[in-house]
């Protein structure tokens, strides 16, 4: 998960980066809206998180300019914070487009949970646990079983499933999936990212899944769709079927 912070909140105690990074979350952090609308207009954030009791020179608690000027420019997902007691402050957010509020701090497993659920609900998903034919990827705990039996991947392996799986039907450029995995600033070659599919379809393959993961020549990876169904655009089947 590629999460922009906006502000302090929530994620501020020391040890937060290396929880974070535990569970496949990379954090860019902004402190200004023009900062935020640059990375935003950069990179494709699976999610934002927006500290609502910032207010910027010349503005009001219930303005929510931050909040503003990110629906203008993206469609991304928002989780909105504040410690205000006046719920027009969380209604206001939720009406300005915030797909939900957190009103006071809550545990980091709580915090991920309402970012896990934001981020599934934008890409179509009712359930943590995301299913292609037998393959069951848990998002809560972080795994993958195949036909009921466990599969063991790497945490790059992991995140990079879970990502093509979240957007199934979408092509994923090799760009987005190595920020995806990285983060914006850490970023290695662009080989590294065939490296990791290869080692990804040949674990898969070894468990007796068929290769469910497609290059799409010109727009990157994507799931392939199960069989007896077509979600791919006919352009994109068209080009999944010359790899």
């Amino acid at each position: 998960m590629l999460l922009l912070q906006i502000g302090d909140r929530p994620f501020r105690r020391a040890g937060d980066t290396a929880d974070l990074d535990t569970q496949g979350v990379h954090r860019e952090k902004a402190e200004s809206i023009q900062d935020a609308i640059a990375l935003i207009e950069l990179y494709d954030f699976d999610v934002v998180t927006i500290d609502l009791d910032i207010v910027p020179n010349g503005a009001s608690a219930r303005d929510h300019a931050v909040l503003r000027a990110i629906r203008a420019v993206s469609r991304v997902p928002i989780v909105a914070l504040t410690t205000s007691a006046d719920p027009q402050v969380t209604i206001r957010a939720l009406d300005l487009g915030a797909d939900d509020v957190l009103t006071q701090l809550c545990r980091l497993e709580e915090t991920l949970a309402r970012l896990r659920a934001v981020v599934r609900r934008t890409e179509g998903h009712a359930q943590t646990v995301l299913r292609w034919g037998p393959l069951e990827l848990s998002m809560a705990d972080r795994s993958v079983h195949i036909n009921g039996a466990p599969v063991r991947l790497g945490r790059k392996e992991f995140g990079l499933l879970e990502l093509l799986m979240l957007k199934r039907g979408h092509p994923v450029s090799k760009n987005a999936c190595l920020s995806h995995l990285y983060g914006v600033d850490e970023y290695p070659d662009m080989k590294t990212i065939d490296v990791i599919v290869c080692r990804l379809r040949r674990k898969l393959a070894a468990c007796g899944l068929p290769d469910i993961v497609a290059n799409i020549w010109g727009l990157g990876f994507a799931v392939k769709p199960e069989p007896g169904q077509s979600r791919l655009p006919a352009a994109q089947s068209a080009l999944l079927a010359a790899e």
